[in-house]
């Protein structure tokens, strides 16, 4: 796996390329008659300097000899590529390309410590066409190495600028580079881009406003094509070096993309841009495809999503967990062993749930103190769990668990630090995490709770989700309600109630999802009360079901469970795929193993116990818990067993419950 650095490399060799291909010491080409605030642009200089970042890691960049002309070639749908001229370009045109909102861009340089690349906003540019000289103001999004003692003086640096996209559109451009790539005929008449030796991660880089960058798996880049780019293939520019030592670029319209992943071969539909010539092969080859929806924040509900709700306590406890069980969150890297793999020990719950068709999991109970070692203070230990479900295509709702709201302890007068804390604790490199799908904020907060009324549980819930905002305003946030009064709070939520205060418009409106736990079975009631009586409320927004299943002591027995279980899940996909203009989204299945600790204390099932698609089936293997913080203190590890699951099936379904929900999941 390589990591930034590596894959900047490929980028640093690559990118000059494009400007000898289509610039280098030709004639400067007057620009062709397109929008300039749609095209990505590339600067190239002999050499540069970068001096020391503020506290806001604000760099002030100077590059020399930078050639005349500034390549380009548009975003889609356009189809154009040409040159201006660098002075016109960075001196005149660029206050009208991007008015009062920096660019985004991507910097990669040589220094005597090797390939860098630097991701980040430009401002405060300026460039001296006699001198060849350019300066301007880089504040870092991203680095491909610790920067904290210095930059000092490069040679060759790139700059590639990326157009900015208009609220409420947002957007990401994509780099992926491999050890060989061709373009070749396809045998009907058209050209194949085919990239063999790929990197299995790929690096996205916001547009501006937005200013995030990270990497996302080449599956989940391959799997999420149609839904970003739609009926609009993406402009993209692919270049390297050739057999004889010489580079070359192609500028294509990329489609179709066909992957591999066993032979690390992707491979795409290619059409020519311009005039660029195809049939030809790269080596050490850079991808650069232009500015697509990342599912964040306003295509996220662009697709159906179809998942659990998870929380998987072991059925050892029968009460409230104890030990280094205590917080009931199962997704840190703690308890690997239980979600994923730690060493010889495994029961891989995320590849299972990913088998099924699953692409997104509802948690609950959330301590971002996990794999940290000071208190109050996020640590990392989510990171792991988010990776992992990340590589799977799974998306993942972090919670604001429903006890900080409560004055238990001091919780309420924490909330604005433990807020504050989760969003740290799911960033890398200062992004959140790409497998971040929302928060939610509680769990049926409308239902009596803590011995707080609506009022003050609810003004609670609206004043964490204006706090996540502020820290994530580029993801969806929501409020879990039970289905006791829904509609009253549908309402509440958009219109405010009293002393309870709406949402803000400006969030509920971009921001914003309802989220729904209701029991009711498929055949009428949930078709009519649930998912039609929402489409006519007008609410505005998109709906999730983040809590659909059934108990076994509700349903009778298991047999019945599997059958009505299955009965929902089919009612409300079959829905919303006859429904195209719903406002529901997807649902949950609650849960993914029974909750033997809500029984609390007592020896025999409850309702709240039996609603896992599992049965328990013994031990596993035995896993190590590794260090954990807990409020007292940082502990040593300790052992625990790992619950072995069985399908739960029944005489219809002897292929067990997972595998016949998998049929609403895919």
């Amino acid at each position: 796996m390589k990591h930034l650095k590596t894959l900047m490399i490929a980028v640093v060799a690559a990118l000059p390329l494009f400007l000898s291909a289509c610039g280098g010491d030709s004639e400067i080409l007057p620009a062709a008659n397109t929008d300039s605030s749609n095209r990505i642009y590339i600067l190239a200089g002999g050499s540069g300097s970068a001096g020391a970042g503020d506290q806001t890691q604000k760099l002030s960049v100077t590059l020399d000899a930078v050639h005349p002309g500034a390549d380009w070639y548009t975003d889609r749908p356009q189809r154009v590529a040409g040159e201006d001229a660098t002075d016109a370009f960075v001196n005149g045109a660029w206050s009208k390309t991007y008015a009062d909102v920096p660019p985004n861009a991507l910097l990669q340089y040589k220094n005597s410590s090797g390939l860098h690349a630097l991701f980040g906003s430009v401002s405060q540019q300026r460039f001296d066409a006699k001198t060849g000289r350019m300066s301007f103001s880089l504040t870092l999004a991203k680095s491909s190495y610790d920067i904290s003692s210095g930059i000092g003086t490069f040679s060759e640096p790139v700059l590639t600028i990326l157009n900015n996209l208009t609220p409420p559109d947002a957007g990401s451009s994509f780099a992926l580079n491999s050890a060989t790539s061709r373009v070749e005929a396809d045998g009907k008449g058209g050209f194949r881009l085919v990239m063999q030796n790929v990197d299995e991660r790929v690096f996205w880089m916001n547009n501006a406003p937005a200013r995030d960058g990270d990497f996302e798996s080449l599956k989940t880049f391959a799997d999420n094509w149609d839904e970003r780019f739609g009926t609009s293939a993406p402009n993209a520019s692919v270049a390297g070096e050739s057999s004889d030592g010489s580079y070359k670029l192609a500028l294509l319209t990329l489609s179709e993309p066909t992957l591999d992943a066993a032979a690390k071969t992707i491979s795409f539909k290619a059409v020519p841009l311009g005039t660029s010539p195809l049939d030809i092969a790269f080596l050490d080859t850079i991808l650069y495809v232009d500015a697509g929806a990342r599912t964040t924040p306003q295509t996220v509900f662009s697709q159906p999503w179809r998942g659990f709700a998870y929380s998987p306590i072991p059925s050892i406890f029968t009460s409230a967990p104890t030990g280094a069980f205590y917080d009931s969150d199962m997704t840190a890297d703690n308890f690997q062993a239980i979600w994923g793999k730690k060493d010889d020990c495994g029961r891989d719950d995320l590849e299972n749930m990913a088998a099924a068709g699953v692409n997104v999991i509802r948690l609950y109970d959330y301590n971002y103190v996990r794999g940290s070692t000071t208190q109050g203070v996020a640590g990392q230990g989510h990171i792991a769990f988010l990776d992992k479900a990340q590589s799977l295509g799974i998306k993942v709702i972090i919670p604001v668990s429903n006890w900080n709201f409560s004055n238990d302890q001091y919780a309420w007068e924490s909330i604005s630090n433990t807020v504050t804390q989760i969003v740290e604790s799911v960033k890398t490199n200062g992004a959140i995490h790409p497998a971040v799908h929302s928060f939610s904020v509680g769990n049926e907060l409308d239902l009596n709770q803590y011995g707080l009324d609506t009022t003050t549980r609810i003004s609670r819930a609206v004043q964490v989700v204006k706090q996540l905002n502020s820290l994530a305003p580029d993801h969806f946030i929501t409020i879990p309600i039970s289905n006791a009064d829904e509609k009253r709070f549908y309402a509440m939520f958009k219109n405010g109630e009293g002393s309870i205060p709406a949402i803000p418009a400006n969030i509920y409106s971009s921001r914003f999802y309802n989220s729904i736990q209701t029991f009711k079975l498929g055949g009428g009631d949930l078709e009519n009360n649930i998912l039609k009586a929402y489409d006519a409320g007008s609410y505005g927004v998109p709906l999730m079901i983040t809590e659909l299943g059934r108990s076994r002591i509700d349903a009778g027995s298991n047999d019945i469970k599997v059958d009505q279980v299955i009965g929902q899940a089919q009612a409300v996909r079959t829905y919303m795929d006859a429904t195209p203009t719903s406002m529901v989204k997807g649902f949950c299945i609650f849960q993914w193993q029974n909750a033997l600790w809500k029984r609390d204390g007592s020896p025999s099932d409850v309702p709240d116990s039996t609603y896992g698609i599992h049965n328990y089936d013994g031990t596993l293997c035995a896993s190590t818990t590794g260090k954990y913080m807990s409020p007292f203190g940082l502990y040593d590890s300790v052992s625990y067993n790992v619950d072995k699951l069985s399908p739960l099936t029944n005489a219809t379904h002897p292929e067990g419950l997972l595998k016949a929900l998998s049929q609403y999941f895919k």
